[in-house]
């Protein structure tokens, strides 16, 4: 018990400026990229069972994190989105690629990004590769593979080798609300030692709420590009449409 108190002591300042506690590791999206001039909201929580374990311990502490990410629609295939980490910020871009962009297909997209990470310590450069299925299904299901490298921005800064690897999870629940288990798996190499082998899994959940326009069309509406006919009204049967009145009285 000692042991573990005196190890989770002496990671406690790593836990905030280390390499394994502040790079993006969950994705926490499918390829679907956020309708043009909307935005989206999620949060994703995750695990790294032993993330800290000193070389001469044999009791390997845990790694909690929390990241909030902000997605802004630019067009029909592209968004841009800001994170914040426990002890950094990134920004990326997201494209959906392929010949297919209707809503409810299957999506291909990549994303490409950076930031400062690692308390200000630390320069980050991402890539991700995202495939998915229907996002209006009540289960969808997303993979794909992510690579990062950190470059030193300060004096003294650790030199890190490529972290790289791969994540599956699932999308449940409508466009109003979504929960998306997830798990990562990655090679990354600890330039601080803090820990004994370089393969981690970092299972995940991040939660996402809709907007109108995804609430809409996930429960059986019309997409945006049908909504005005979608509104027209249409006579019924048998029924001839009343004429609109002609030569209205102008304003004096």
């Amino acid at each position: 018990m000692h042991k573990f108190i005196r190890l989770v002591a002496a990671a406690t300042p790593a836990l905030l400026l280390s390499l394994n506690a502040c790079l993006p590791y969950t994705v926490g999206s499918t390829a679907q990229t956020v309708p043009a001039g909307e935005t989206a909201k999620t949060t994703s929580w995750y695990f790294i069972p032993n993330g800290v374990a000193a070389p001469d311990d044999s009791i390997a502490a845990p790694l909690y994190g929390a990241d909030y990410e902000y997605r802004r629609g630019l067009d029909a295939t592209s968004d841009i989105g800001f994170r914040i980490l426990p002890a950094g910020i990134t920004m990326d871009y997201k494209r959906r690629i392929g010949s297919d962009f209707r809503a409810t297909s299957t999506a291909f997209a990549f994303m490409t990004g950076g930031g400062i990470v690692n308390g200000g310590e630390h320069f980050l450069m991402q890539g991700t590769l995202i495939a998915s299925g229907n996002p209006y299904a009540t289960v969808t299901p997303y993979g794909g593979v992510r690579a990062m490298h950190v470059v030193p921005i300060t004096q003294g800064a650790v030199r890190d080798k490529p972290t790289i690897g791969a994540f599956g999870g699932l999308q449940i629940g409508d466009a109003a609300f979504t929960i998306r288990p997830e798990l990562g798996v990655y090679y990354d190499h600890s330039a601080l030692g803090l820990r004994r082998g370089d393969l981690i899994f970092v299972p995940a959940f991040t939660l996402g709420r809709g907007k109108s326009r995804d609430i809409r069309q996930s429960r059986g509406g019309s997409p945006d590009w049908a909504a005005p006919a979608a509104r027209r009204p249409v006579p019924a049967a048998g029924v001839i449409p009343r004429p609109l009145p002609i030569g209205l009285p102008s304003k004096g």
